[in-house]
């Protein structure tokens, strides 16, 4: 009888101490995990694409909450967002109006999401980009957490017509600037996975410094945008924009840093975000 129990006692312990094992071993994988939208980027997870934003003012209420669960979790589509009503702004002109206006303020329709096959949303400025990266559970990533997730993404220089390199410029055809949609050059992809952050568009990061006035150098490290010389005494700080544009040639890269603009006035056609949790 006694062995039966020892037996049973040892079989008990075993038993429990696998089910610890298996559950630090859960516990582990989802550390690793990030929703299906981003990656895993150090202790952060990126998002895959740079950012379309959706105005949900017209989707009905009983619509809008489920679809921002899925825009929240990270499992939205394209085919969800439009079969609810969803409209995309910021793809061909500044189109936020009073929903979303350059303060920020009342932005609260506006919805970053990451997705492939989409144009970019641009045209909008800082305070803007924090909004739509807010509602959707999200950040603007800081300029470390950015560079860091861009690591390893090749750098073509200048882009040829057509190519799947990063779109550096010629992105529409053949001596044609343009945006193309996310996620469609399958080289231009970091380290991570992380999609077009040479390239594109530039994107916003946290990151705010004294606005500069004038272009430095990386000198032999790098032939990218470093236009953080100088300080505006006047004028309000500059917000770091990242990575370079769609029209950006050789200038265009990781290593790009542009501190010119203020976050308060409207972005251009080559001005967008990505967000980050």
């Amino acid at each position: 009888m006694r062995w039966m129990i020892g037996a049973l006692v040892i079989g008990i312990v075993g038993f429990s101490l696998g089910l610890a094992v298996a559950a630090a071993g859960d516990d582990r994988d989802d550390n690793d995990k990030c929703p299906r939208d981003s990656v895993r980027s150090g202790n952060i997870c990126m998002d895959k694409y740079e950012a379309s934003v959706w105005d949900l003012t017209l989707v009905s209420h009983a619509r809008k909450t489920h679809l921002v669960k899925e825009i929240q979790s990270g499992t939205v589509t394209l085919a969800d967002l439009t079969a609810a009503g969803a409209i995309q702004r910021g793809t061909t002109s500044d189109d936020y109006g009073s929903g979303c206006p350059l303060t920020g303020n009342g932005c609260v329709n506006f919805y970053a999401v990451s997705i492939p096959g989409v144009t970019p949303s641009r045209f909008l400025n800082w305070f803007q980009a924090a909004a739509a990266a807010r509602n959707s559970g999200k950040r603007l990533p800081t300029n470390a957490e950015w560079q860091a997730a861009a690591l390893g993404t090749p750098d073509p220089g200048v882009s040829a017509a057509g190519s799947q390199d990063c779109n550096t410029s010629n992105g529409g055809g053949a001596g044609t600037h343009a945006v193309v949609a996310t996620g469609s050059r399958s080289h231009c992809v970091s380290d991570v996975g992380t999609f077009d952050m040479i390239g594109n568009i530039e994107e916003w990061v946290a990151d705010w410094v004294p606005r500069s006035t004038g272009c430095g150098s990386w000198g032999a490290f790098s032939d990218d945008s470093q236009c953080l010389a100088g300080a505006a005494s006047t004028g309000g700080p500059g917000a770091l924009l990242r990575g370079g544009a769609f029209n950006g040639g050789t200038v265009a890269g990781i290593f790009s840093v542009v501190g010119f603009f203020s976050p308060s006035p409207t972005g251009g056609d080559g001005s967008g975000f990505r967000a980050a949790r």
